[in-house]
């Protein structure tokens, strides 16, 4: 049993051991694992370094800004893996603790799974429903399910099913075993073979070698089972390709900006997985049944035949779990890649601002749209006969060269802001913008500040300025005064606090309820809703 001892920066020491979950590991953390000579230790496809740390070697690991399942793999000099580990990676405790990030990923996933789909080390657990999938969905069930899906063709391959075929053959005398009424009737037709069946000895003399028009059954394997997997098969392989096309593609337009996990570490061995699964089921289709097929499909027979043979029903069914997409529905023990923790905390603002705008307008129709194909630009749509309020999550706004995307511009270049609130209402009009930011010490959300002031100055909506431009951190105090009403009315710029604990929004979007109602209900509508956060 390969038990590795690991020690943190900290100094203190642990052991984790094959296909038990690991506790104890924090993003941004270091950790030492004790290295096995020759040996090699893969977290999550990509190879540790090795280093030295006081008296021994080791492979050294430091998770980014991710929390969730990280699959470790040791590796053999021949490349053989030797055993798993599984780490349960936590989120900072200085931002969020593992009871509010859980419950953030449960609200995500309940609004709309694809908003946590991601490309780093952590996994999640994920549905099976629906129809979303991307490159690094395929890879997942191809890593999953591809080496159950070979080990049930080689079973298959031991023993095809076959059917019995029925043909007319013509056959010398001497191999005859039967004959019909057919082969009478053809050889009475003919002098020779009408002599034969009469005189034997004589037409054995003349030396002639007569024919005769006999029925033969053979066992067939181009049959509608064995049709319906070449159909599997080929998907298959045709998957295999395309995710080495859709990772490469990924790889070329991934930029470094520190803030994620980068995938080109991880790509060799993930291509060279695929490809030796595309290597051996090709070689599985260059075999019987599969290479003497007239035409692969599915259809009724086909089914029926396989569902009741195992080894096919197993093979049909590891197929149908590689091939299939969808990742909505409940969750089943299969685990994806998801987002960066900063990215999480930025869509689960989203999240909480439609929310509140929800309870001070709720007399408006709501609903959601995706303008484009990215799935991470949402509109959130409010509207009634004289009122309309639109919550967008990192909307386009062009630069001042270019048309404007839904009234929205940039008097610079174009930038995305992580969600803006716009408000049209006979009280007037207001244009809120808020930044997520993943930071908490009082140096990195006065850097963070940076984009505050960024957006208030050149972004515009239908020609107008943001009324406020404010970063969302998950925990206050870094820099208090910045929290401060006066210092976000004097200067158009500010922070609040918004965590599952506490929401700062509540004096932040006041002016919002100018003209939704009157004051004593506006008064006792912020002091539910207070109540409630608070509680």
């Amino acid at each position: 049993m390969a038990i590795i001892r690991c020690i943190d920066k900290q100094g203190c020491a642990f052991t984790v051991s094959p296909d038990v979950l690991a506790s104890g590991f924090m993003e941004r953390g270091i950790y030492y694992f004790e290295t096995v000579p020759e040996w090699r230790l893969f977290v999550d496809d990509e190879p540790l370094e090795t280093s030295r740390h006081e008296a021994f070697d080791a492979w050294r690991w430091q998770p980014g800004f991710y929390a969730g399942k990280v699959i470790a793999e040791l590796v053999d000099g021949s490349g053989k893996v030797v055993a798993t580990y599984h780490f349960d990676v936590a989120p900072d405790q200085c931002k969020l603790g593992e009871v509010s990030f859980a419950a953030m990923l449960d609200e995500l996933l309940a609004f709309d799974t694809r908003l946590l789909l991601g490309n780093e080390y952590a996994q999640l657990e994920v549905g099976r429903e629906g129809r979303t999938s991307d490159p690094h969905l395929q890879y997942a069930r191809l890593k999953r399910y591809g080496p159950e899906l070979l080990s049930a063709f080689a079973e298959v391959l031991r023993k095809p099913l076959t059917r019995l075929h029925r043909e007319r053959t013509l056959r010398p005398a001497h191999q005859l075993r039967r004959i019909d009424r057919q082969t009478l009737r053809r050889a009475l037709q003919d002098p020779a073979a009408t002599a034969l069946l009469y005189n034997i000895e004589q037409a054995n003399a003349s030396g002639e070698v007569l024919h005769f028009d006999v029925p033969s059954v053979f066992e067939d394997l181009d049959n509608p089972a064995n049709q319906a997997l070449a159909v599997v098969l080929g998907d298959t392989l045709r998957r295999s390709r395309q995710v080495i096309a859709g990772l490469q593609k990924l790889i070329d337009q991934e930029r470094d900006t520190g803030a994620r996990s980068a995938l080109a570490p991880r790509l060799g061995r993930r291509i060279e997985f695929l490809e030796g699964l595309h290597s051996a089921l090709r070689r599985i289709q260059r075999k019987e049944p599969f290479c003497s097929l007239r035409q692969p499909r599915i259809n009724a027979a086909g089914l029926n035949a396989i569902s009741a043979h195992p080894a096919y029903a197993r093979a049909y069914r590891y197929g149908w779990y590689l091939l299939r997409p969808g990742i909505d529905g409940s969750s089943e023990g299969e685990r994806l890649w998801i987002s960066p923790t900063w990215e999480i905390y930025e869509r689960w603002c989203y999240l909480q601002v439609v929310g509140k705008m929800k309870s001070i307008y709720p007399g408006l129709q709501w609903s959601y749209r995706w303008p484009g194909s990215r799935v991470d630009v949402v509109r959130c749509e409010g509207r009634s006969s004289d009122t309309q309020v639109d919550v967008w999550l990192q909307v386009r706004c062009p630069a001042f060269d270019r048309p404007a995307n839904h009234c929205f511009s940039s008097i610079s270049g174009e930038r995305r802001p992580d969600i803006v609130v716009t408000v049209k209402s006979p009280a007037g009009r207001s244009f809120i913008v808020m930044d997520a930011k993943y930071r908490v010490d009082r140096e990195w959300v006065l850097q963070g500040m940076e984009s505050a002031h960024l957006y208030r100055d050149c972004l515009r909506w239908d020609g107008h300025k943001p009324d406020l431009s404010l970063l969302l951190v998950p925990r206050g105090g870094g820099a208090p005064l910045l929290e401060t009403m006066n210092y976000r009315k004097d200067n158009g710029v500010g922070v609040a606090e918004l965590s599952v604990e506490h929401s700062g929004l509540d004096v932040v979007l006041r002016p919002f309820w100018v003209g939704c109602a009157d004051a004593e209900s506006v008064e006792h509508s912020m002091t539910v809703i207070s109540c409630a956060t608070d509680g």
